[in-house]
């Protein structure tokens, strides 16, 4: 009954997936019908069960090889809210490219979602890579879900052969790893890691995390690794590539945390090599993504390499995991308050490209919004905020974001960490440059530039929009409302 109750929640939620995939074959309901059946199963299958049900009376169940303690069920509750914004948004969108007849994107919705859970929760690498798979093939289709528009096909291509590539990278890792522990349970190999004594010695250990870090740092899109993430945002649907951005990336970020803590900071030996390897790949991914960016013209490639460059400051946060050990639930909560306020002001940022985007594109440039500060001054409102916040800027909260991040970098009082806090405040600085070109296309356009047409901005965008930027701004003002929520 204990692993009954741990699971009961993603069954059913599993069950409503289903189910719509049933109605989606044998009724013919509307584009919109489906999307409010999606959100009801979502809520009653999914949010209620978690909401009843206190899981720190629970024993975490072995069977289950998953703990929703505080930062699994915080961040179950981030893919939630994201997969909700995402089904809200679909609708109009979906009409504006005239696919209403794609109904079963909403059950590939329910089940990434589900993947995301289990891959955040999983302390086992069997859970581990059932909820990385389950959530990757979702994905696949999804970018590629628009068959009739060739950026679209392009994009789920492109990314179903490098994240197979990542996986297989990933898969030899896990593979070496159990080589050199003889188990798959994250506190199994805590024990391993506590003893020193592996199988087949240092380097086959070495070359399995090495190679497990690998695949992760692809589903990050981390420099050297980021080369997918450009194209496949620009094709996929506007609301799928929100929901790969926010929850897709809070989804490796929890399972990178968890394994981290679980397991990993046991082992001396690799520590160090944990430490190097997270600050490094995310100094060079915070330099790399921003100048890359500055050279930007379309709307969400610029926002692509803003979701390359924010995966380096998590690196950085991980990476900083592995100071002092009185430091890790600091750092913790870092994490978890930097993805809570990246999902506001990213989704806003993909809700306001995809009312302006046109019916036959799958972007648009920068142009597109020259002058809508006067043309739309509500929705331009809404827009700079949440690029304010992506920028760093206070009272937002993408500066708190930023600032606990390096503050507990900073107070881990080595200069090897003053150093990787100096850097990462530069980088800050360098990418507020491509968010302020936005605003100054919003508000300051050239003269010689024709202005944007006033967009026909859907209520659904308005609604997820103004919601967004009020919990962007009540961020900025109490930022500790996460932490009691994380308790």
């Amino acid at each position: 009954m204990e692993t009954l109750t741990y699971l009961l929640p993603l069954i059913l939620t599993l069950v409503g997936g289903f189910v719509l995939l049933l109605l989606n074959a044998f009724t013919k309901l509307s584009n919109r019908t489906f999307a409010i059946i999606s959100l009801v199963f979502l809520i009653v299958f999914f949010l209620m069960p978690m909401m009843m049900t206190d899981y720190q009376t629970i024993t975490p169940a072995k069977k289950a090889m998953m703990n929703f303690d505080n930062f699994g069920v915080f961040f179950s509750y981030i893919f939630f809210l994201t997969t909700a914004f995402v089904i809200v948004l679909l609708p109009s969108y979906l009409e504006k490219k005239e696919s209403l007849h794609l109904n079963e994107i909403y059950p590939l919705l329910i089940f990434s979602f589900v993947g995301m859970v289990i891959l955040s929760t999983a302390t086992n690498f069997i859970m581990f890579f059932l909820g990385l798979e389950l959530m990757s093939i979702c994905f696949y289709v999804l970018c590629g879900i628009l068959r009739e528009q060739e950026y679209s096909v392009e994009s789920s291509l492109k990314y179903f052969i490098l994240g197979v590539l990542s996986t297989s990278i990933l898969l030899f890792g896990i593979g070496l790893i159990y080589g050199s522990t003889s188990s798959f349970s994250y506190d199994k190999i805590a024990d391993v890691f506590a003893s020193d004594l592996y199988n087949f010695g240092d380097y086959i250990l070495l070359l399995g995390f090495v190679l497990l870090l690998t695949g992760l740092f692809f589903k990050l899109s981390l420099v050297p690794f980021h080369f997918w993430a450009p194209d496949v945002y620009q094709g996929a649907p506007t609301p799928v590539t929100a929901l790969l951005s926010v929850s897709g990336k809070g989804a490796a970020v929890a399972a990178t945390m968890r394994l981290y803590v679980s397991s990993i900071r046991y082992s001396e030996l690799l520590i160090q090599k944990w430490l190097l390897l997270f600050s490094i790949i995310g100094l060079l991914t915070i330099f790399a993504g921003s100048f890359i960016a500055l050279t930007q013209t379309q709307f969400k490639r610029l926002l692509a390499y803003s979701s390359i460059v924010h995966a380096g400051f998590l690196a950085l946060a991980l990476g900083a995991l592995a100071g002092s050990s009185e430091n890790i639930l600091r750092g913790e909560n870092a994490l978890a308050f930097y993805v809570a306020s990246y999902l506001f002001m990213n989704v806003a940022a993909f809700a306001g490209m995809a009312a302006v985007e046109k019916s036959s594109k799958m972007d648009e440039g920068l142009l597109s919004f020259s002058g809508l500060g006067t043309i739309s001054p509500f929705f331009s409102f809404l827009l700079m905020i949440n690029f304010l916040s992506l920028a760093g800027i206070p009272p937002t909260g993408g500066f708190f974001g930023k600032f606990y991040i390096f503050a507990n970098i900073i107070l881990q009082h080595t200069k090897f960490f003053y150093w990787i806090a100096t850097l990462g405040i530069l980088g800050t600085v360098i990418a507020a440059f491509y968010y302020l070109k936005v605003l100054v296309i919003l508000y300051f356009p050239d003269k010689n530039q024709i202005p944007a047409e006033k967009p026909s901005i859907p209520l659904a965008n308005y609604v997820i929009m103004i919601l967004c930027t009020i919990f962007t701004l009540i961020l900025g003002v109490y930022p500790q409302i996460v932490f009691r929520i994380i308790g």
